[in-house]
């Protein structure tokens, strides 16, 4: 123990003010009023401060980094709003802001930030992202709402350790939620609508989804293969949780801008297992879906012949779905009103294409499991529509 810990820590233990211990710094609390800036509390503040911001619109007269807000150190943002009473901390654009709040090292070479709290803020119509985390650890992004931000509402990538929980996110046009990259994330609570995937998940490890409100999207929960992301598998990818969430009412028409990824989606699909392994979907509630309930796809034949097919892009990874288990759900009124093609014949609960050894995945598509899941009243039984995949009752 070096001499300062020792003397503080005895300082301590003898009732003197931390003050008088040396090495011992008192994290400090900066009030934002309506008028000043968030920006500026942010950049005076110390590691380990907290920024509390106070109710009111908030227009930042400068972007950082494309940013209304930018954090590069480990800090709380917090927001003295009531979001259910109306009383609410407003982010909104100014010029050259293409996002809301963007958490970052300062450089490309710095190590992560550890500790970063976002919470009660209001972010909305930004051009890309409302609440962006990038290499951070130990995270919350908690009781926040993203409104109408275009790409993407709540995104932490390339981080661990997290929890995005309680928030609302909709309008955007790729994901209003999205785990790329990251590892060991809670998702907890969040109500998540009206954009092209509720619930993205891609390239990520020890992923937990519970008791979420998923509505009213093209697809509710899209959990993807890593060519959807443009991204390498990091290794060991999967182990994703999927628990006690509503999934309902995911047929909003699709408009994602043609040219992007997000435009081939089909609308009208409560969760869709496209080209991923090691998924646990279990204890949803996933209902009234116009094409299908849950769909297992390999990930080359789902996008045969969209622009994005394996022949022009050969996967990083093999294609397809493996060791998912789909069990204890309840299912109900999907299925009564799919797109045509080939891939109409999976309307219904739960609908599965994948073939054993295909070309770009050996040894793929296997021990796919279901078990135990319960039609919805007026239903007496579950459709269950597969093409090829090979499927086990789960253990």
């Amino acid at each position: 123990m070096k001499p300062v810990h020792l003397l503080s820590a005895l300082a301590l233990a003898i009732g003197l003010p931390a003050s008088l211990a040396p090495g011992i710094a008192e994290a400090a609390t900066h009030i934002v009023n309506p008028g000043d800036s968030i920006q500026a509390a942010v950049d005076a503040a110390n590691a380990g401060d907290t920024v509390k911001v106070m109710p009111g619109d908030y227009t930042e007269p400068a972007a950082t980094a494309g940013a209304a807000v930018h954090i590069t150190k480990p800090l709380k943002l917090i927001a003295a709003s009531k979001l259910k009473k109306g009383i609410k901390v407003r982010i909104l654009p100014g010029p050259g802001q293409s996002s809301g709040i963007v958490v970052e090292p300062a450089n490309v070479s710095d190590p992560d930030i550890v500790g970063v709290t976002i919470a009660g803020f209001t972010v909305e119509g930004f051009s890309n992202n409302g609440i962006w985390l990038k290499h951070v650890k130990k995270y919350k992004i908690e009781g926040n709402e993203s409104i109408n931000n275009l790409e993407v509402g709540i995104w932490p990538t390339l981080s661990a350790k997290g929890s995005v929980k309680k928030n609302v996110a909709y309008g955007s046009l790729d994901a209003a939620l999205w785990v790329e990259a990251s590892e060991d994330v809670r998702v907890l609570g969040n109500e998540l609508a009206t954009s092209p995937t509720g619930l993205e998940i891609t390239v990520s490890k020890k992923v937990k989804v519970q008791k979420n409100d998923i509505h009213d999207n093209v697809v509710g929960v899209g959990l993807y293969h890593p060519n959807a992301a443009g991204l390498p598998p990091v290794g060991g990818d999967g182990d994703w949780v999927i628990k006690s969430n509503r999934i309902y009412n995911n047929n909003l028409p699709n408009n994602a801008p043609p040219w992007s990824m997000p435009a081939a989606l089909p609308s009208g699909v409560g969760v869709l297992i496209l080209g991923v392994d090691r998924v646990t979907l279990e204890k949803n509630v996933i209902e009234n879906h116009d094409f299908v309930g849950v769909a297992i796809l390999d990930w080359c034949i789902a996008v045969d012949g969209s622009g994005f097919d394996c022949g022009s892009n050969p996967p990083v990874t093999q294609s397809a779905p493996d060791n998912n288990m789909i069990r204890r759900n309840s299912l109900g009124g999907n299925g009564g009103n799919p797109p045509g093609g080939i891939f109409a014949a999976l309307a219904g609960d739960i609908g599965m294409v994948a073939f054993p050894n295909p070309p770009y995945a050996p040894n793929g598509g296997h021990f796919n499991c279901i078990k135990d899941n319960i039609p919805l009243p007026p239903q007496s039984a579950l459709t269950l529509n597969h093409m090829g995949l090979n499927w086990i009752e789960c253990p």
